[in-house]
């Protein structure tokens, strides 16, 4: 929990960053239209990001330093769609291209500042009127908090990740999303606990990075259906109808392993020819944004969303085999750090 709290104060800074620059971008903007200055503070802003070229800016505030400011952030922004357009052109998956975007924002910021100063020195050199040319700080502030903002950006999207659609196991035809279902709705689709009521507590001790809650088979009619855990989602302990369902599991010698599928995939026509031949991405349809496959002799897992788990779920889809090749289980599951 500490972690996802964590995680969530960066993206704070990131917002107030963001925030800022927009404040900055608009006070030089009435100040412009008022025929003033802008507060100090951004002139001293404005000088404090420049790079060894510079020895100082010039504090002034005219609609050249605004019209610098705003052609600075629409270059950013035809920059990004060009961006955007490219990777979606290249893999036709939105949110495959819009995490790169993300992730590659300081690159961007820093090829927009690199467009911007060629065109300020070309116009330096053309100058042939009498008219000095500044070189203002009061848009520099704007162009230093697009930068710190978007330094902070590609920071937390590396650290936190891109969130990735949960894995959605089909049980006999009911639809058990890992780490979202809820206990309640497999007890309305018929579905029970074993030696546990609506009522029973469960109990997250908290002292495991895999297995969240307590482990208990599901049944209905009698006939088990594998095994899934039971996690309060917020507390340390909750009744089970009010705990989700973090892991899902089951034998390959269950006799309903016809009737569950992974995403849609019947699991009792796999073989570990499947795993070791083919992408398991391709096995299970999945066109993650961010994942790792890991296979090993008899180990088969794909990872969804690698970086870390403190804010956005990770998800696994997991295959184990017996040592002469034949199925012995199957798994899914999710982790987060509120349930750790």
């Amino acid at each position: 929990m500490g972690f996802f709290i964590a995680v969530l104060g960066f993206y704070l800074i990131f917002l107030l960053s963001f925030l800022l620059t927009i404040y900055i971008y608009l006070r030089l903007a009435l100040a412009v239209r008022a025929g003033k200055d802008v507060p100090k503070w951004i002139y001293k802003f404005g000088q404090g990001f420049r790079h060894r070229n510079y020895h100082t800016f010039d504090d002034v505030t005219d609609p050249i330093a605004l019209r610098e400011a705003t052609f600075f952030i629409f270059r950013l922004v035809i920059i990004n769609i060009i961006v955007f357009i490219v990777i979606y052109y290249k893999t036709y998956n939105f949110q495959k291209t819009l995490y790169t975007c993300l992730r590659t924002q300081m690159a961007i910021v820093l090829v927009t500042m690199l467009i911007h100063g060629i065109i300020k020195f070309i116009s330096t050199i053309r100058n042939k009127s009498n008219k000095p040319m500044h070189v203002y700080s009061s848009s520099n502030a704007v162009i230093g908090g697009l930068f710190f903002t978007s330094f902070l950006l590609t920071m937390f999207i590396s650290i936190s990740g891109f969130p990735a659609e949960p894995i959605t196991v089909q049980v006999d035809k009911t639809n058990l999303v890992v780490g979202q279902t809820r206990a309640s709705d497999l007890l309305s689709s018929g579905f029970t606990f074993y030696n546990k009521s609506p009522d029973s507590e469960i109990v997250n001790k908290r002292n495991d990075h895999f297995y969240y809650g307590e482990l208990v088979e599901l049944v209905r009619d009698g006939k088990p259906y594998g095994y899934v855990s039971l996690t309060p989602e917020w507390s340390d302990s909750d009744k089970v109808k009010n705990c989700i369902v973090t892991f899902y599991e089951i034998k390959a010698d269950n006799e309903q392993l016809s009737k569950i599928r992974f995403n849609n995939k019947d699991l009792s026509k796999l073989t570990i020819k499947d795993f070791k031949t083919r992408k398991l991405t391709d096995i299970f349809s999945l066109n993650p944004v961010d994942y790792e496959e890991i296979k090993n002799d008899i180990f088969f897992c794909l990872k969804l969303q690698t970086s870390g788990y403190a804010l956005w779920k990770t998800y696994r889809i997991e295959a184990n085999f017996n040592s002469d090749y034949t199925p012995d289980r199957y798994g899914v599951r999710a982790q987060h750090t509120i349930w750790e």
